[in-house]
């Protein structure tokens, strides 16, 4: 069911939808191009939602339309970059009804890994909001779970990165803080990055999820501090953490505690940090350590 302020308010657009659902989407193309603001820094993301709860509310889901819609590869620079925007908040207002759908969540994997900037900012506003749902955030984590499987490795990788940061808001790891499944996605996700292939290391997707674990990771060490649960699962990780890139993306995540307000950050990243300095490597030659190197090291990157 739409929410009263859900929906097309435009007569015209309802029309060209009509249309563009008869086989013709030429003036629905048009008008979404000239008003979405697809190629600009904000896009009309508010046009993208309606014409997605539009979409929902049909007998049945206009595939074919969709699938025209998020297969456009316009450039980002162009005003057609957002008919994928468009597809993207279709399929996850589908969502709302039919949360299973493995259609909707093949389309949506598909589109989380676009590398165009556009299309990832319109992709995650489209997550995010249904992560916010009663239940959407669980939900969430279930898709994002099967998105690890994609055969292709970076799509894999960019999808996980924009899950990731969906689920790194507040609201969405308070309403998972019973469940396990957040904790054991993460987890995974991290271990993608560890298992990768020595070729894969230099791709953009893999460097997008590094980057993507910092700020949710800290978001969900503070959140759940309160019973210890998300401190003492990162203990785990630091514990045994190996690879460079994973440690530097964890020592980014406790710098991050040390500043947020969200409970005795500080008072955990020390604890986290002296774990995380306790797995390191040794150095190969403690002798050529430089006198004063350690002064302020709380506010320092560990390796």
């Amino acid at each position: 069911m739409r929410q009263p302020d859900e929906g097309l308010k435009s007569e015209v657009l309802r029309a060209a939808l009509g249309a563009a659902i008869a086989g013709d989407s030429r003036k629905l193309e048009d008008l979404l191009c000239r008003h979405g603001g697809g190629a600009d820094q904000r896009p009309n993301l508010r046009l993208a939602a309606a014409l997605g709860a539009e979409m929902a509310a049909l007998p049945v889901p206009p595939v074919r339309l969709l699938a025209k819609f998020a297969s456009d590869d316009a450039a980002p620079d162009d005003p057609r970059v957002f008919l994928p925007i468009a597809a993207a908040h279709a399929w996850v207002a589908h969502l709302r009804a039919n949360p299973h759908d493995p259609v909707a969540w093949a389309a949506l994997a598909e589109l989380a890994a676009d590398e165009r900037p556009p299309v990832r900012v319109g992709t995650l506003d489209a997550l995010s909001s249904f992560a916010l749902r009663p239940g959407g955030a669980l939900t969430l984590v279930a898709g994002a779970l099967d998105w690890l499987s994609v055969e292709d490795r970076e799509k894999r990788f960019l999808a996980a990165a924009l899950a990731i940061e969906a689920l790194g808001k507040r609201q969405v790891i308070t309403a998972l803080a019973s469940e396990p499944s957040l904790l054991d996605y993460l987890s995974r996700a991290i271990g993608e990055a560890v298992d990768a292939r020595r070729s894969a290391e230099r791709q953009d997707g893999r460097r997008r999820l590094l980057m993507s674990l910092p700020p949710t990771l800290a978001s969900v060490v503070a959140t759940l501090s309160s019973d210890d649960w998300g401190p003492a699962w990162f203990e785990q990780i630091c514990a045994s953490a190996e690879h460079p890139d994973v440690r530097k993306a964890l020592s980014d995540t406790i710098l991050r505690l040390r500043k947020t307000s969200l409970g005795h950050g500080s008072v955990i990243a020390q604890r986290l940090r002296r774990v995380l300095e306790g797995s390191a490597k040794p150095l190969r030659d403690p002798s050529r350590l430089r006198p004063g190197t350690g002064r302020g090291k709380s506010s320092r990157p560990m390796r």
